[in-house]
């Protein structure tokens, strides 16, 4: 959703090979007081981290609840993941990913520059559809308060996560605890609308939900963003009320043409012709059902 964090953690791409084999991890450690040195970690024994600069003969140890940040140098091919990620090739980029991050998950409980990787991976887990994932790395990053945009983009897909795995009861909390279910007026961030709606529909409170959809679309026709996914959720609120007003049917057809056009070969416009067919087999169940009822 949120484009420009994700632009940033895509400024790295495919795994290169080398520096995940490498016996060490290159590193800058950032101390209290913004105290920096460049080297590497050779290694990690419990709370002590092994930690060698390019001037000292010997390495130190220091605690790591003492560390206030790890800069990690990361290799990866920008050109590469950015090709797979136009392609839509998520499950790709995933795997090359997780395993250039993979010889630091030993240091995921330092705060570390491994946020943005981690950022960009929990929202591939979510259009993937594993919610699990998202959740779980969008648990660790909402707690993270060094970056304001990439704690709020935590908070979205912990939400998002929850609702469309169908928990409705721990999404309602969290969006309580974030205060996202106030002040939903026409002012009111588009994320925050779209989210509230979403719960909304899946409460079957399809009325509500619509009212909140339509506030995103009408005051936010500037934010792709947030105004492709608005769109999909309008079709699919029209299809849910379709199946006891066919008219409405006919309004859910009518918003996947739109997502087809303004949209095309994108996750929405993907989703909005699965949604095609969804409502083509409910109108023939709908046909059916009523030839039944007539000939009774």
């Amino acid at each position: 959703m949120n484009k420009s964090v994700f632009a940033l953690t895509l400024a790295g791409a495919c795994f290169l090979g080398a520096a995940a084999q490498a016996a060490s991890l290159a590193a800058t450690l950032v101390m209290p007081g913004d105290k920096e040195w460049e080297g590497s970690i050779l290694s990690r024994d419990g709370d002590w981290i092994e930690f060698q600069t390019g001037t000292s003969p010997r390495p130190i140890r220091l605690g790591a609840s003492t560390i206030k940040e790890l800069q990690f140098s990361i290799k990866l091919d920008q050109d590469k993941l950015n090709e797979m990620n136009n392609n839509r090739e998520y499950e790709r980029v995933i795997t090359a990913l997780t395993s250039v991050l993979e010889p630091y998950q030993e240091f995921a409980d330092i705060p570390s520059n491994l946020s943005f990787y981690n950022s960009l991976l929990m929202e591939l887990y979510y259009k993937t559809g594993n919610y699990e994932k998202t959740r779980e790395i969008a648990a660790s990053l909402a707690v993270d308060d060094r970056d304001a945009a990439l704690q709020l983009k935590a908070r979205i897909f912990g939400a998002l996560a929850l609702i469309d795995a169908g928990d409705a009861e721990r999404a309602e909390a969290l969006l309580e605890e974030y205060g996202w279910n106030e002040g939903l007026d026409s002012a009111a961030a588009p994320e925050k609308l779209y989210i509230a709606a979403k719960l909304l529909a899946l409460k079957k409170e399809y009325a509500d939900a619509m009212e909140l959809v339509a506030k995103v679309i009408a005051f936010n026709s500037h934010d792709p963003d947030w105004m492709q996914p608005a769109e999909l959720l309008c079709a699919e609120i029209y299809m849910e009320l379709g199946k006891e007003n066919p008219v409405m049917l006919d309004s859910a057809e009518e918003v996947i043409r739109e997502i087809s056009l303004l949209y095309k070969d994108t996750d929405e416009d993907e989703r909005a012709q699965q949604l095609k067919v969804k409502i083509e087999a409910l109108r023939a169940e709908l046909e059916l059902q009523k030839t039944i009822e007539e000939s009774e």
